[in-house]
């Protein structure tokens, strides 16, 4: 969910873009259960990352862009979905 706006785009693993919008501040969306998406977004620190209910460590500062995370839930949870 976005605490600020954010613009997001998720990719499959073939490269064929799943959504891509910018999330206003209250909007949600749920990641389809897929294996191999990643995540790209323009304003990582206005993204609060629910997996199973819990928020999973944050994935960068107010302003970073983030390119190619993964949006597996161990490794959110595990706060290692960056690379």
């Amino acid at each position: 969910r976005a605490r600020q706006d954010s613009w997001v785009q998720i990719q499959s693993s073939d490269g064929v873009t799943v959504m891509a919008r910018t999330l206003r501040a209250g909007d949600s969306y749920t990641v389809p259960d897929r294996p191999g998406l990643r995540l790209t977004t323009g304003n990582a620190g206005a993204l609060e990352i629910l997996v199973d209910g819990q928020v999973a460590p944050p994935i960068g500062q107010i302003g970073a862009v983030r390119r190619n995370v993964a949006l597996g839930p161990a490794r959110l949870k595990a706060g290692t979905a960056l690379e």
